[in-house]
C-alpha cells in the first residue's frame, strides 16, 4: 500500500461499516459533537454534515478559508470529506482544523459512512 492511489470514495462506501466509523471518530470528539442538536464545540456539529453546505453550522465562526467556500455554496459531498479528512491543511489552506490527517482510506470510507448515517434524512450514497 502506501504509493497505490485509493479506490474512488463511492467504491470503499461500498464495505465501509458504520459502527467501525462510530469508533473512529474517538479522537474527533475532543473538538466535534455529533448528535443532532448538541450545538458546536472546538469544531463545528457534524450531525448532517454530508452534502451540508460549508461552513453554516449556525453559530460557528468558521477560518476565512471555509467561510469563503461557504460564500460559494460548496458542498460537503462525500469526495471533499474524504479529501479534507485526508489531509485537511492540504486540501484547503487556512483552516483552523488542527487534525494532521487519516491516510487509511478504508477508515476514512468508515468514517465517511458514519457521518452519512448522522441524519433524519440521509443523503444518497454515491
Amino acid at each position: 500500500a502506501g504509493a497505490e492511489a485509493a479506490a474512488p470514495i463511492a467504491v470503499r462506501l461500498k464495505t465501509a461499516d458504520v459502527a467501525r466509523g462510530q469508533a473512529g471518530v474517538k479522537a474527533c470528539q475532543a473538538c466535534h459533537n455529533f448528535e443532532k442538536g448538541s450545538g458546536n464545540k472546538v469544531g463545528p456539529v457534524l450531525w448532517n454534515v454530508v452534502e451540508r453546505v460549508k461552513g453554516s453550522a449556525e453559530g460557528f465562526n468558521y477560518s476565512a478559508a471555509l467561510k469563503e467556500r461557504a460564500e460559494k455554496g460548496e458542498k460537503w459531498t462525500y469526495e471533499n470529506l474524504d479529501a479534507f479528512i485526508t489531509n485537511p491543511k492540504g486540501y484547503l489552506k487556512g483552516t483552523a482544523m488542527g487534525y494532521a490527517g487519516l491516510a487509511d482510506p478504508a477508515k476514512r470510507a468508515d468514517i465517511i459512512a458514519y457521518l452519512h448515517s448522522l441524519s433524519d434524512a440521509p443523503a444518497p450514497l454515491p
